[in-house]
């Protein structure tokens, strides 16, 4: 008689066992379900293409900023028709090229690490299953978690930019406006061309 107390004690324990991982598995279930729909496929597809943009728009208000400033550069400097403005304007181009090809690696940059943030929070889910967090809570805060990710990314990828792109062709201009600047000085001191006073 005493053998079957032990069996039932044995049996109770095994059925609670199988309940606990079938709970853990389909908690799991729920969390890997709304990591992985396509919803959130969508979310950062659509992220990385607000980010494309939102780059490209910074991008072209600098170049026209860069353009205006290098017209007049050129201008100061009589430069204007000439090799050397075919030669800052072909520059500038390579420049805003690369501008573009960089642009596109931040933002697919951008992505990956709003993926990498995800799988961060399915992988402490799905280990919290472990611990006994039920389906409904873990469902709720993947997607939570998602949200949140999202956001600081956002918060993250405007806040960083895309920097001075056209950085390198500064030097130009400021020479021209130094140049100017000199030119300027010597007339109002009386200084002409033949060192005249």
């Amino acid at each position: 008689m005493s053998g079957g107390g032990s069996n039932s004690a044995a049996n109770e324990a095994t059925r609670q066992e199988q309940a606990r991982q079938a709970a853990i598995k389909n908690t799991q279930g729920r969390v890997n379900q709304v990591f992985d729909s396509p919803e959130r496929a969508t979310d950062i597809a659509d992220y990385v293409g607000a980010l494309r943009e939102y780059y490209g728009e910074d991008l072209n208000r600098q170049k026209a900023t860069n353009d205006r400033e290098l017209k007049f550069s050129l201008a100061r400097g009589g430069l204007i028709g000439g090799s050397t403005q075919n030669d800052q304007q072909a520059e500038q181009g390579r420049v805003y090229s690369r501008g573009l090809l960089d642009i596109d690696r931040k933002a697919l940059g951008a992505g990956a690490e709003l993926e990498a943030a995800d799988q961060d929070a399915r992988a402490r889910l799905i280990s919290l299953a472990t611990s006994g967090l039920d389906a409904t809570t873990a469902a709720s805060q993947a997607s939570a978690a998602m949200r949140t990710n999202l956001q600081a990314g956002q918060s993250a990828s405007r806040a960083q930019g895309i920097g001075d792109i056209f950085a390198s062709l500064k030097p130009v201009i400021d020479n021209s406006r130094d140049a100017a600047q000199r030119r300027r000085a010597n007339a109002d001191a009386g200084f002409g061309l033949y060192g005249g006073g």
